[in-house]
């Protein structure tokens, strides 16, 4: 009809990223007549609606004309919540496209991610790896911000466009400037171990079950006063664990991406050390937003938690399903989502509140406030835990023996890494896990290819009550030491090491024994 305004429009593709999670959302963006103007609507939350300040400041002063008519912009589906920076790119292109100022041929299967600066530049976006993940399975081409290059690195896609300014990307879709070079992923650093295995004196019991842990995958509490070496010994299982494979790797870098941070060494195993005064959702995540807590951002890698009767009750509790299950569902009452959580649980912890149970005449702690700090700690959270090492005091004459041995074997850590490796490489190799993640129906067949006495196991069982659960993680502990055992032992000439499954004896159950026989309170 002749006088009717011309009505434009152009819709473009973006990600909302939910946990680890990214869903597919479309720009809508109409030109209407009417009085000048910018409608942001698709459960659009606070920093969402302020993009309209954003980007007009950054059309303008990217030489690009603002329109004048009334804005009208969609994020569809609507009914999904929509937060964060990254939607400023990919509202800016739907305007530029609706004003024909970018062709809107281009915008086929191209997805755009990014937050703006008021002059136009690109600033660095959290939570963008999961959209990447998402937009290379959907094979679309993602414009992203240069800063988050190394970042998507592991993706390996081909179809990343990072860009610095809007105004830069608005020429690579008007076909003025080529495709940036695909950036590499950053090579792991060899300097990846802090050094301090061989500075530990003496706690040969406490470093033989931290190399059987590294080398299973196994959970471990270490219990004894304070001062011997508890929190070294278990910052250095980081030492001991090889790097991460590329899968791996993509996983944790995502859970980090989702929380806001970046890994400086993305292919090394993380360590997450909260403080004992943490609270439940910062542990399990959650929030207003699916947001990672400590379990999930310990994925691949360590969890240490120092003091243990000190964390509330519920808040350990906590673990046990993640332990068993190697992730964590996070419900809310507007949401629900799955985090992976595969860590491992590295604890310690006082024998008493003093510290000195071990020392009857020096210990101010009566019995039952010893039972009442031990009882913090609950039985099934204990009985998930594979390996209880104490850690005793160290007497003077060991110190001093050993004061001037520090430096006496440099090699001690490069031998146990060699060791670990190979024990974790014969492990995936033949049974596709670690042995503490082995499968019930694969370690029954492991139980019955061991040669043992008829009697011996129902001997076992029954003196020491044994839970089916503690059972089967003696078994995999055996299965562990058996593997470091072969790793340690220099192959046949001509032989395929790593094609054999170890054979389990006595002697290897009965070391794994000796790890599950320690109360907090004492021997059984």
């Amino acid at each position: 009809m002749a006088g009717e305004p011309v009505k434009r429009r152009a819709s473009v593709l973006t990600r909302a990223a939910f946990g680890l999670d990214a869903h597919p959302v479309h720009v809508e963006c109409h030109l209407a007549g009417g009085l000048p103007g910018t409608t942001v609507v698709g459960l659009a939350e606070g920093a969402v609606k302020e993009a309209r300040d954003r980007v007009k400041s950054a059309i303008r002063n990217s030489g690009f004309h603002y329109p004048t008519s009334h804005i009208t912009l969609n994020l569809a589906p609507s009914h999904l919540t929509k937060s964060g920076t990254a939607f400023d790119l990919p509202i800016a292109i739907a305007i530029l496209a609706a004003s024909e100022q970018i062709p809107t041929d281009a915008l086929a299967d191209t997805e755009f991610v990014g937050e703006l600066s008021l002059f136009g530049d690109l600033r660095e976006t959290s939570n963008l790896l999961a959209s990447a993940i998402a937009c290379d399975s959907a094979n679309h081409r993602l414009f992203l911000p240069l800063a988050n290059d190394t970042e998507i690195a592991l993706v390996g896609s081909d179809k990343s466009w990072p860009a610095t300014s809007l105004y830069e990307v608005a020429q690579m879709l008007c076909g003025r400037r080529e495709q940036p070079p695909m950036v590499k992923a950053i090579a792991p650093d060899a300097a990846t171990t802090t050094g301090r295995f061989n500075e530990i004196i003496g706690q040969y019991q406490a470093k033989r079950a931290l190399t059987i842990a590294a080398a299973g995958g196994h959970h471990m509490l270490m219990v004894g006063p304070p001062g011997t070496g508890k929190t070294m010994l278990a910052e250095c299982l980081i030492d001991l664990l090889p790097d991460l494979d590329k899968p791996d790797a993509l996983s944790v870098a995502s859970i980090y991406s989702a929380f806001g941070m970046r890994r400086s060494n993305v292919m090394r195993p993380p360590l997450r050390r909260p403080h004992h005064s943490a609270s439940n959702a910062s542990i399990s995540g959650g929030g207003h937003t699916p947001t990672p807590g400590e379990v999930s951002l310990a994925h691949r890698g360590v969890l240490f938690l120092d003091e243990l009767p000190h964390f509330k009750p519920s808040t350990l509790d906590l673990l046990r399903e993640p332990i068993e299950t190697g992730e964590i569902a996070i419900v809310r009452a507007r949401y629900r989502t799955v985090l992976p959580s595969r860590f491992q649980l590295i604890a310690a912890m006082n024998p008493c509140p003093a510290g000195r149970s071990c020392k009857e005449q020096t210990c101010r702690c009566t019995s039952s406030q010893v039972q009442r700090y031990q009882s913090r700690v609950s039985g099934p959270l204990l009985d998930r835990i594979d390996l209880h090492v104490p850690v005793p005091e160290l007497d003077e004459a060991l110190m001093q023996r050993h004061q001037n041995e520090v430096e006496s074997d440099q090699g001690e850590l490069q031998r146990t890494r060699t060791n670990v490796s190979l024990a974790q490489r014969r492990q995936r190799q033949q049974q596709g896990c670690l042995n503490a993640n082995l499968s019930s129906e694969a370690l029954a067949r492991r139980i019955n290819e061991a040669d043992f006495a008829p009697t011996f196991l129902a001997d076992v069982c029954k003196k020491l009550e044994l839970s089916m659960r503690s059972y089967h993680k003696v078994w995999r502990v055996a299965l562990t030491i058996a593997d470091l055992e072969q790793a340690a032992s220099p192959p046949a000439p001509g032989s395929q090491p790593e094609s054999v499954s170890p054979a389990v004896t006595e002697q290897h159950f009965m070391e794994a024994l000796s790890y599950r026989t320690m109360t907090l309170g004492g021997e059984r």
